[in-house]
This record gives C-alpha cells, sequence and structure tokens, in this order.
C-alpha cells in the first residue's frame, strides 16, 4: 500500500510556518530561454539557509537508516559506495517539507511554462567520500510511467561538487524524440547492486526500445553540458534528457543531492510492459480500485502524482 506524503509530515501549521520562511526562487526569463533551447539549465543558491539546513538533515537522515525503498550501487572492483534512496521523501519529514513545500514544483512549473507541478518521482543520490564511480549515461524516461515533454528534473546539491562529478547532459537531446531503452552498450564500470538492497527491479524498462548510446567512449561528439555546483544550487533539465556524472579516484567529501522529477498537467501516464519506478502516490485512478488509464492526463490522478504548486492557489503544497 503506497504511504502519503502527508503521513512522514509533522502537524500542517508547524510545517506551513517553516516552509513559507524559505525563500522563494525567482527564474529569470534569460533561465527559461536556456532551459528551452539547451534542455538544462544552472540555477544559484536555490536552496538557502534553514531550506538547505533541511536538505542536508533529510539526506544523512536517509543515508543512515533508509527506511524505504533504497539501492547500494558500487564499482566493478568492489569500491566507491553509493546509495540511491527512491522515494525518500516518504520517509523523512525534512525531504517532504521540501516536495511539498512548493518552492521545487514553482521552479520546475515556471521553467515548463506550465501552469501546476505534479511530483513524479524523488530521488536520494548519496555518494560517499573516497571513490567516486562514474553514472553510467542514461535517460530517465524508460524507468518511469510518464510520457511527454512537460517534465522537469530539479536536481539540488548539498555540497561542493565541480563538474567532475556532476551531472552531467547531452545539450539538445530532449529534442531528439527517442525513448531508449534502460540498457546500454557502455561499459560504466558500475556493478549491479548489492546484496543490501530493497529496491531493484530486473525487469524494468522495454526491452523493446534501442539501447542508450555509449556517450563515454564517443565524447567528442557530442555537445555536453557541465556544472560547478554549490551547495543549495540546482540543475534543472527536461525529464528526457541523456544524462550521467563522472568519477574520481578520491574526492574528499560525500556527494549528497537530492533529485525531484515533476510533470506539467499535460504529462500523461504511461503504462509500459515492463516493470517501472512506483509512483509517489496510490496507482489506482479516482473511482476506488480503478487503474490509471495509459494515456490520462496526470491532472486526473492528484492523489498518485502530488499536486505541489499551482499558479492560482492561495496555499502551496496543498
Amino acid at each position: 500500500m503506497a504511504i502519503g506524503l502527508r503521513n512522514v509530515l509533522p502537524e500542517r501549521d508547524t510545517m506551513s510556518a517553516t516552509v513559507a520562511a524559505d525563500p522563494i526562487y525567482a527564474v529569470s526569463d534569460a533561465e527559461r530561454q536556456a532551459y528551452s533551447r539547451d534542455g538544462a539549465v544552472l540555477l544559484k543558491r536555490v536552496l538557502q539557509g534553514p531550506a538547505l539546513a533541511r536538505l542536508a538533515r533529510g539526506l544523512d537522515a536517509v543515508h543512515a537508516d533508509p527506511d524505504g525503498r533504497f539501492t547500494r550501487v558500487k564499482g566493478a572492483d568492489g569500491e566507491g559506495l553509493t546509495v540511491i534512496g527512491q522515494c525518500s521523501s516518504l520517509a523523512n519529514p525534512d525531504l517532504a517539507a521540501l516536495v511539498l513545500g512548493g518552492g521545487l514544483a514553482r521552479i520546475a512549473a515556471e521553467l515548463m511554462g506550465v501552469s501546476s507541478a505534479q511530483l513524479v518521482l524523488d530521488q536520494m543520490f548519496y555518494k560517499e567520500a573516497g571513490r567516486i564511480v562514474p553514472t553510467p549515461w542514461h535517460q530517465d524516461t524508460p524507468f518511469l510511467c510518464v510520457r511527454g515533454m512537460d517534465m522537469a528534473r530539479v536536481w539540488v546539491s548539498a555540497d561542493p561538487s565541480p563538474r567532475a562529478v556532476t551531472v552531467q547532459l547531452v545539450r539538445g537531446s530532449h529534442r531528439w524524440n527517442v525513448v531508449y531503452d534502460t540498457r546500454s552498450d557502455a561499459q560504466s564500470g558500475v556493478a549491479m547492486p548489492t546484496g543490501q538492497s530493497r529496491f531493484f527491479y530486473d525487469g524494468i524498462g522495454d526491452a523493446r526500445l534501442p539501447p542508450s548510446p555509449d556517450i563515454e567512449r564517443w565524447r567528442d561528439s557530442f555537445d555536453i553540458l557541465t556544472f560547478d555546483v554549490e551547495p543549495g544550487d540546482a540543475v534543472v533539465f527536461q525529464g528526457n534528457m541523456l544524462h550521467g556524472a563522472g568519477g574520481a579516484a578520491h574526492f574528499p567529501h560525500a556527494r549528497r543531492a537530492f533529485a525531484t522529477m515533476w510533470g506539467g498537467p499535460d504529462l500523461r501516464y504511461h503504462h509500459a510492459p515492463g516493470a517501472t519506478m512506483p509512483t509517489p502516490g496510490p496507482d489506482t485512478g479516482p473511482d476506488a480500485g480503478g487503474p490509471l488509464r495509459h494515456g490520462a492526463r496526470i491532472a486526473e490522478y492528484p492523489q498518485t502524482f502530488p499536486l505541489c504548486w499551482r499558479a492560482d492557489a492561495t496555499e502551496q503544497g496543498g
């Protein structure tokens, strides 16, 4: 049974007062243009002060006790631990407050140019200090049960993260109109999840789709966006973009990031033939026990995909 985000939050009045104190990031016209043109943009100091402290506290808590869906990944040589938390906001009130507070959702909606934003997925990426294992180039789309252009990923860092180990993206790949399978022909150096994992699908994705290209091998053939990131900065990218992250033989501190995926009201539910990431809410439709309709707008399912920001709402996150 899916857990609603509100189940892990403190009392509503307490949360509202706390979230209201967080700064609201104002997206500029230049940032909107960069997002539309390139498919990605770096936003500086999206989270500051108490909001940034909440992010770090939440990520550390989930890493210490990943009470929920998670995967531990190491390099092929057994070194370089990455803990990936799926739907971490369900297990932690600090991360839930960041999601339901509406600030990240508003950023996504303004860059997409839509009137509302609903949560599709949130994930924690905790790469422990020392060896940093590369994240293989991939596309998020085949892992998800949604399809469409109105989909934005807000990747927020809690730590200084130079471009060598920060998310990297193929500029313009959001307009290629291709959905790749979760398989890749690349030699990524990332092993299968360890036996400590509580979330992994052997059958995730659609094997009929083409594998994602080996971008690292042919790196000079692609226009790759990279960013130097400071705590509280966000890399926002269109949800269909090809992306990955580099590695390092030794990194002095953990690289902690929280990535939320947001959909506009016209994003469509997609019933894939293989397994997909779980929805953030109950995977049934408006009628009790009814399945979600393939091709339906996610605006029809605010319980399944929580509505966290709406342009005409007087209270966000409700």
